[in-house]
């Protein structure tokens, strides 16, 4: 099924009400699955530029995963706020795969600042966001960080880089875990107690083709 900027096809979310983790495997907290789209959930794009296309359901083998594709294009699949506070669930961990990288893109460099998938952890409001952003790049070295402006200005960004080229190919699926409350607070001197997420993907300046998936996505407490 297919996300449009309308929220046409369906994304499921799955909520585990559980308390403190004691231990790494510990359910998680909230958690995030592809077989339908919530409500909650749109594709916003770029006035003026092709919207990249996300698809709930898409079939990977035995799996129902969230597929997106950019030809030229740019957009996020988005909800506002997750109900997730940072400062209980500090620990995000996804399953991701790179099928297509955009050619030639670097986002270190503005003219070139595309992206076959990146996840995004915004908070605040239309004035003024924070975002801490975790991306798959193509020419930007791993371990590379930035920061970096969006939206005239409105919204300040830290980014890693977590992956690249050099990771394609093989079977191609990464988990991933990260501490996004701590990512917060080096780059911005806080964490947020309620945050949305964003799913990007990106070959508007590159002018080239882009395509990715994602498994699930879920936040946890940190281990002991």
């Amino acid at each position: 099924m297919r996300a449009t900027a309308a929220g046409v096809g369906y994304l499921a979310v799955a909520l585990f009400l559980a308390g403190p983790a004691r231990a790494q495997g510990a359910p998680p907290a909230w958690r995030l699955t592809f077989a339908s789209m919530p409500a909650d959930w749109d594709v916003r794009g770029v006035p003026g530029r092709p919207k990249a296309i996300f698809e709930a359901g898409y079939a990977d083998g035995s799996n129902r995963v969230l597929r997106m594709t950019s030809d030229k294009a740019t957009a996020a699949f988005k909800s506002g706020k997750l109900g997730v506070d940072l400062t209980r669930t500090p620990i995000m961990r996804w399953r991701w795969k790179a099928v297509t990288l955009p050619a030639g893109a670097d986002g270190s460099r503005e003219q070139l600042d595309d992206q076959a998938i990146g996840l995004y952890v915004s908070t605040g409001g239309m004035m003024r966001q924070k975002s801490v952003a975790y991306r798959w790049e193509t020419d930007t070295p791993k371990g590379a960080e930035g920061r970096a402006k969006y939206a005239a200005g409105v919204v300040s960004l830290f980014w890693r880089a977590l992956r690249n080229k050099d990771d394609l190919g093989n079977d191609g699926w990464f988990v991933e875990e990260v501490n996004v409350a701590e990512d917060f607070r080096r780059a911005f001197g806080d964490v947020p107690t309620n945050v949305g997420l964003g799913i990007s993907c990106n070959s508007q300046f590159t002018g080239t083709k882009a395509e990715a998936l994602l498994d699930w996505v879920e936040f946890r407490t940190a281990a002991p």
